[in-house]
């Protein structure tokens, strides 16, 4: 009786291994892609999202609500970045600061993989909103362009807009401005 080897050559794993290689690095630069585009709509969505939960807060408890950049989970930051997160809370004194007294609603943590989140001109941007009991803020006008880290980062921005009345919408991918 002869006994037979079951398995596979060692030319059969160099050639299964090669092709395997070829595969990946095809797929690799659009899964890059692929993933800084995921983290550029997962950005602008939460902006979007707690701007109009903030907007929804203040009509539902008659109360003002702030939506504010920060840099920490308990403090909010005039200076800071957008893309460093913010906080949504109910803005007894409606200053737009956080405040002792102040009940955080919800907070969102730096964003990962976003090189920018700010106006074409970000010194003029607005550090904070502040949302009436009526559900309108004050002077809300603002043009966030998130743009993710990379080199090809600019075929991948999304804009934000904020209207004068507070309502924040999402362009279609591939708009440059709110106009």
């Amino acid at each position: 009786m002869r006994l037979r080897h079951a398995g596979f050559t060692l030319v059969e794993l160099m050639v299964t291994v090669t092709v395997s290689v070829i595969l990946i690095a095809i797929a690799a630069p659009s899964f890059g892609t692929l993933l800084l585009k995921r983290s550029v709509q997962v950005a602008a969505d939460n902006l979007v999202s707690d701007l109009r939960f903030a907007r929804f807060e203040a009509i539902k408890l008659s109360r003002t609500v702030s939506v504010c950049s920060a840099t920490t989970s308990t403090a909010c930051s005039a200076g800071a970045s957008w893309k460093d997160g913010w906080i949504v809370f109910v803005d007894a004194d409606g200053d737009g600061t956080l405040d002792a007294g102040d009940q955080i609603l919800r907070v969102q943590e730096a964003l990962s993989s976003i090189a920018s989140l700010a106006s074409a001109s970000p010194g003029s941007d607005r550090s904070f909103f502040v949302y009436q009991p009526t559900g309108m803020a004050r002077g809300a006008t603002q043009t966030f362009i998130v743009t993710p880290t990379g080199a090809d980062a600019s075929s991948l921005t999304r804009v934000v807009c904020v209207s004068i009345q507070g309502r924040a919408a999402l362009r279609a991918l591939g708009t440059v401005s709110c106009a």
